[in-house]
């Protein structure tokens, strides 16, 4: 247009033309098009995952560590793939500082211009936009230790020795490297660390190549396999290291502690080999990784335990053991943490979930597979009764509307943090337990074997391991498995004999499970539900199965006549309550207990208790079986049998209280006097356990005057006593002497053991008397203690007027508190404190405390879920309140004795 417009002006001064005849019109000059400027796809920040414009093929870091500063520097080179030429490249990184950051390829570099984005996410902006292809991303930073959260680098210092340990799971290796912190990008990974030449550095894989230069060490590991920027370890700091030799592999064990700790490790460095060869007979297939490191951590906050490939970190609590007295509880936690852990290498770390929905593929898994190695490590164990324990658990986190399903969508990072709870863990566990069970172990397991094999190295869905355990069992139990992951809720089965006409039957129903107390239940499908059923044929025992996937049904019992009993959960392995009447829960008792196994009257146990606290059954009929599970001898048994007068304090009127305690004393005392408070190295798991739970019954809520004496005696050197036992005398003591409370309290500031220090400080925090307790609960603003310890005084309170004192306290220094505890780890913030205020059965209080959370905790992240869930279980506890408290009281004004002797107990 400019030089039409220069034509026009050149003309005006001319003289006039006479005009001709019209000619033809002039064609248009042409234009040169116009294009925006080629700036490559800039994707705006991410809302929860990372763009795919570049995705990472391999990392190499270094990292300088120093556990004596403050932060560290960080070198990383990421190898990848622009998949689409582009200008922008995000990254996750939190609290990184940027220095200097390049896109490099043969032939040249473009400078990266890094933008923090929130704070979660980093935008590298090229100079010039990035070409599609192979490229790597050159980025020189610094971070920062954590001191006082458990999560990305973090800081510990013991005895004058400063360290520092990772935790990377769920989103925190973003904070030591600028990365995809996304489980789906798995792929190698090589780090390098130098520190001072006094510390020793671990990590995933041995180490590769070491140098010394002045007064500096230098360890090169060997890159990895593919891993998520989540299963990526790593210690720094003067360990030691005990030899726990290998497997039958070759593959070696080590147990790392802190400096002069490796005398205490003496259990778990006996053990670990042979939990890893149990783990590799049960996958049949070696140890997938070069070797096995358990590294124990001082002080662990949201979590015990993380199963990083080759380097497993524990709470230290879990591996070191007192070598001077044996402790059964504890030898036992061990092996069962480390199977779960170990176990994830294959399942969870040579096959990772795609994405945080399918987390229950890896922890439900592990749950599940810890309870096979350690009843093949010591079958005395009876971990077929706790596989029951971990369903009734799951089924009580279950009875919440307000519960997640197993495969919940994850829609913003709040939900990946929920995600990592008892639905995910124990749920998981069951449904794959009552599966396994439907279809037999065999078939299972091999279905679980081709599962692994054919993903080995990369990630995995539901559907997949769905389709692996069909292909195995040669039928498709995909709908059935999702019917039990996709939706929240357990199934409550009603089943009734039918003996009207022809063979005899069972009539089954189903529906969701919604105890009084909480919200309706949205409407959902059926479950497709293994529903097994043993039954009574002429005087013997008989099974058969059924698969229910409607909200009715019926199953036909082989039997000439009409069986005498009827039990609708074969194994208790059916991951559902099961609704009794009265007279079906007294044929069980009466006529079946004995041909019923040890896992299937537990089950039945649960339901009976549960229809107790529902008001269909009266209390007086539970109660009568607590002899037969006393009797039975195994610490679930007797723990489920004791667990009944226990509950019943929470229903107990005040002015009866005195009357309850008197039942209990005179029940139960004759058999806690006959254990007493002296363990011996001798006594089984389950004596050691049925100790604990009768001494804390009887002398605990009781207060059983002769054991009360011989704990106040022992505290006199309570430090010296068996760990199995310790930490429950000096309960006992601290809450029957106000001198001892007074000692107790003056020195726990001079206390150098972590563990016997928690112990003195719940022992305090625990106090029934209003007075102590509250002086009690401003130790945990005292600088002077790691309020990491004593953040959990606030729920010691057992009574409802102590409840009350902790929650006034969190009130009153609600700023303070949140200042000084940690507010992040992998199982969720600070919202826990919601708990603190809703572990009430008052219903007067309701109003107050929902307003009160609703209104401080929901908001966090996460909170929401964590605040719905809290106040719907109070809802239910003041529920139950309201019809047990009737039934309490009449039991009570008419009380007997239970027949129970100290030869039942043991």
């Amino acid at each position: 247009m400019f030089l039409v417009a220069l034509a026009l002006i050149a003309c005006s001064s001319a003289a006039p033309v006479a005009p001709s005849s019209p000619a033809a019109p002039a064609k248009p000059l042409a234009r040169t098009p116009v294009h925006a400027p080629d700036r490559g796809l800039a994707p705006p920040a991410p809302t929860l995952r990372l763009p795919r414009n570049f995705v990472p093929m391999g990392y190499a870091a270094t990292l300088a560590i120093d556990p004596a500063k403050s932060g560290f520097d960080g070198k990383i080179a990421i190898a990848g793939n622009v998949v689409q030429r582009s200008s922008v490249i995000w990254l996750h990184g939190r609290q990184l500082k940027i220095a200097r950051a390049v896109a490099t390829r043969p032939g040249g570099e473009v400078a990266l211009t890094a933008a923090p984005s929130g704070e979660e996410l980093i935008a590298f902006t090229a100079a010039t936009p990035l070409d599609a292809g192979a490229w790597t991303l050159a980025i020189d930073y610094t971070g920062e230790f954590d001191e006082l959260n458990t999560a990305g680098a973090f800081k510990q210092s013991v005895g004058g020795d400063n360290y520092v340990y990772t935790q990377f799971e769920a989103l925190y290796a973003r904070r030591v490297f600028p990365c995809f912190d996304e489980p789906d990008n798995k792929v190698p990974w090589q780090l390098t660390i130098e520190t001072p030449a006094a510390n020793l550095a671990v990590s995933n894989t041995p180490v590769a190549r070491e140098q010394t230069v002045g007064d500096r060490k230098r360890y090169e590991f060997a890159a990895t396999k593919p891993l998520p920027s989540y299963l990526i370890a790593f210690g720094v700091g003067p360990f030691e290291v005990v030899d726990a030799g290998k497997s039958h592999s070759g593959v070696p064990v080590r147990i790392i502690t802190t400096r002069g700790r490796g005398g205490e490790a003496g259990w778990a460095a006996r053990t670990a080999p042979r939990i890893l060869d149990l783990l590799e007979e049960f996958f049949g297939q070696p140890y997938p990784y070069e070797k096995m490191d358990a590294l124990t951590i001082p002080l662990t906050v949201g979590f015990g335990a993380m199963e990083n490939v080759g380097l497993v970190t524990y709470s230290e609590t879990i591996v070191l053991l007192d070598p001077k007295h044996a402790a059964k509880e504890r030898e036992y936690d061990w092996v069962n943490v480390a199977a779960h852990e170990m176990g994830h290498q294959w399942f969870g770390d040579l096959v990772t979930t795609a994405w945080w929905d399918d987390i229950w593929l890896n922890e439900g898994f592990a749950n599940w597979v810890e309870r096979k190695i350690s009843g093949k490590f010591e079958p005395a164990w009876h971990e077929q009764l706790a596989e029951v324990a971990v369903r009734n658990q799951a089924l009580e986190a279950d009875s919440l509307v307000s519960a997640r399903q197993i495969r919940q969508p994850i829609v913003a990072p709040g939900d990946i943090i929920n995600a990592f709870d008892g639905i995910t863990y124990n749920k998981g566990a069951s449904v794959l337990n009552m599966f396994e069970g439907y279809l037999g172990p065999e078939l299972f397991l091999r279905g679980v074997r081709e599962y692994v094999k054919e993903h080995s190295f990369g990630n995995a869905t539901s559907g997949e391991f769905a389709a692996a355990i069909s292909r195995a069992a040669g039928k498709d139990v995909s709908a059935a498995f999702a019917t039990f992951l996709e939706q929240p809720g357990a199934p409550e089965i009603t089943a009734t004999l039918v003996c009207d006409q022809g063979s005899p039957r069972v009539a089954l129903g189903q529906q969701r499970y919604v105890p009084p107390g909480a919200p309706p239940a949205a409407a959902q499908k059926p479950w497709i539900v293994p529903v097994c059923v043993a039954f009574d044929r002429g005087g013997k025992r008989a099974e058969t199965c059924t698969l229910l996937d409607a909200a009715s049904g019926s199953i036909a019992l082989d039997a000439p006549s009409c069986p005498r009993w009827m039990m609708p959960n074969v194994e208790g392995r059916g991951y559902y309550r099961n609704a009794y009447t009265a007279a079906q829960v007294t044929q069980l008792r009466d006529d079946a207990w004995a041909q019923l196994k040890p896992t299937e009257r537990s089950a039945v146990f649960f339901d009976v208790i549960n229809g107790t606290t529902l008001g269909k059954l009266p209390l007086t009929l539970a109660l009568s079986f607590v002899p037969r599970l006393l009797a039975a001898g195994d610490r679930f048994s007797i723990g489920a049998g004791l667990a009944i007068p226990g509950a019943m304090r929470e229903f107990v009127p005040a002015e009866q209280r005195a009357r309850y305690e008197t039942w209990v004393r005179t029940t139960f005392g004759a058999p806690a006097r006959k254990f007493g408070l002296s363990p011996k190295d001798s006594d089984s798991l389950d004596v050691e356990s049925a100790r604990g739970d009768l001494v804390r019954l009887v002398a605990e809520v009781a207060r059983e005057p002769a054991l009360v004496a011989e704990a106040v005696k022992l505290a006199d050197h309570w430090r010296d006593l068996a760990p199995s036992i310790r930490a429950q005398v000096l309960r006992i003591a601290v809450h029957a002497r106000p001198a001892i409370f007074e000692r107790v309290r003056k020195e726990v500031y001079s206390e150098p053991d972590r563990v016997k220090r928690q112990e003195m400080l719940f022992a305090m925090a625990s106090s029934p008397d209003v007075r102590q307790q509250r002086a009690a609960l401003d130790l945990l603003l005292d600088p002077k203690l790691d309020i990491r310890e004593t953040q959990f005084m606030l729920f010691g309170a057992f009574a409802d007027a102590n409840r009350k004192v902790a929650r006034q306290f969190v009130k009153d220094n609600k700023d303070a508190i949140m200042k000084r505890i940690p507010t992040e780890g992998t199982t969720g913030s600070s919202s826990w404190l919601t708990y603190v205020f809703t572990s009430t059965c008052s219903a007067d209080e309701r109003a107050e405390i929902v307003d009160y959370v609703t209104q401080n905790f929901a908001p966090m992240l996460g909170g929401a879920r964590v605040v719905q869930q809290a106040v719907e279980g109070m809802d239910q506890c003041i529920a139950r309140r309201k019809l047990l408290e009737p039934q309490v009281r009449d039991w009570l004004a008419g009380s007997r004795t239970v027949s129970a002797s100290a030869k039942a107990v043991r």
